[in-house]
């Protein structure tokens, strides 16, 4: 009855200075620890030919402070896996 609005967002982890494939491994790790932490159920897809993570925002309980602990969550994760580097 009325136009829908998506609630899917693409992005993806870019330290800088990575090629594809390795941008690829990074961004996988990231959402393969936040999974198996129960942080957040993210997934991935590809657009237009480059890897990115997804997040569909399904619930009308998310709040802001929801996607400020992802993004905190998202660094955290990836001070880790650079550090073990």
């Amino acid at each position: 009855m009325a136009p829908t609005v998506i609630n899917i967002v693409n992005f993806r982890y870019d330290p800088g200075g990575m090629d594809e494939a390795s941008l690829k491994a990074l961004n996988t790790e990231i959402m393969l620890r936040l999974q198996e932490e129960g942080i957040a159920a993210l997934s991935d897809t590809t657009v237009r030919g480059r890897h990115s993570l997804r997040v569909a925002i399904c619930n009308h309980r998310t709040r802001s402070e929801d996607l400020e602990l992802l993004v905190r969550e998202i660094l955290r994760v990836t001070d880790a896996i650079e550090a073990a580097a």
